[in-house]
């Protein structure tokens, strides 16, 4: 079977045997890539394609990853309805007050964290929360969100996928409304990064999609696995390297996570400088 992917994308598996991780995240410090799994294991993946599992949260089932300028990670746990932050030495503590189904997870400059609650997916309850540096968690003032699922932050909005509408929506880091940008079709986007041209790349789990979309361009296709043999379920994604020039897909439904080299390197992502003291 001819593969779907096209060859100038340069697919490798970067590493395989994991248990259904969707969130993956770059760590610049330690030179490696930092994914959940559906068990609550906290991977550490090494460019060689090597990982161990450093903690598994008991009643756990890990999503969406996000880093901070000591090397403390942000985990998403919608099976103890939390998000922990898991310390340099592997402590463990939550971080925030408790969330019902948080998905993933942002960090703007200014060390707000963003995080989104996914609610119902046949009806349109989904929330975006934020948990400021002193702990303190209130939902943005937003309508209600078709299925609040990867986020994105730049300099001025929030962005975040809306999986069962479909479509890519933002919020002013001011304030205001939520406004749809990207409307999408028959499709379940799920992940979301920003390529170092301002390009916002949107994976989706179902068909086995990437997207890239401009406000120029508007969207275009980068690639469909319509076999699923290749690039299954792709979920959160995280541009890596020292020159951030190869983006991880993570896969839900898989035991895999994929490497792929694209036009444009990774964009700017915010760690910011934050207490280790528990909030």
């Amino acid at each position: 079977m001819a593969s779907p992917v096209p060859s100038e994308l340069d697919l490798r598996v970067l590493a395989h045997g994991l248990d259904h991780v969707e969130g993956v995240c770059w760590d610049p410090q330690r030179h490696c890539l930092w994914a959940g799994g559906e068990a609550g294991q906290l991977y550490r993946i090494t460019l060689d394609g090597s990982y161990d599992v450093v903690t598994t949260i008991e009643g756990g089932a890990l999503l969406g990853i996000a880093l901070d300028a000591s090397g403390n990670l942000y985990v998403c746990d919608p099976g103890n309805h939390r998000v922990w932050r898991v310390l340099a030495d592997q402590t463990i503590e939550p971080y925030g007050e408790s969330i019902a189904y948080p998905n993933f997870a942002a960090f703007a400059s200014d060390g707000r964290l963003f995080v989104s609650d996914s609610g119902s997916v046949d009806t349109p309850t989904g929330q975006v929360f934020v948990i400021e540096p002193s702990g303190a968690t209130t939902a943005l003032p937003l309508r209600p969100i078709g299925y609040a699922n990867g986020l994105c932050v730049d300099d001025d909005f929030v962005w975040v996928v809306e999986s069962s509408v479909p479509c890519v929506s933002r919020w002013p880091l001011a304030g205001g409304s939520l406004t749809m940008m990207i409307p999408m079709q028959r499709c379940t986007p799920d992940g979301l990064a920003f390529d170092d041209a301002g390009g916002l790349l949107i994976s989706c789990y179902q068909p086995n999609q990437l997207w890239r979309w401009t406000k120029d361009t508007g969207l275009e296709l980068v690639f469909e696995d319509w076999t699923g043999e290749y690039i299954l379920s792709p979920t959160n994604t995280a541009f890596y390297g020292d020159h951030l020039d190869r983006l991880a897909l993570a896969s839900l439904c898989g035991d895999r996570v994929n490497s792929i080299r694209l036009a444009h390197g990774g964009g700017r992502v915010f760690y910011p400088s934050l207490t280790s003291e528990r909030p």
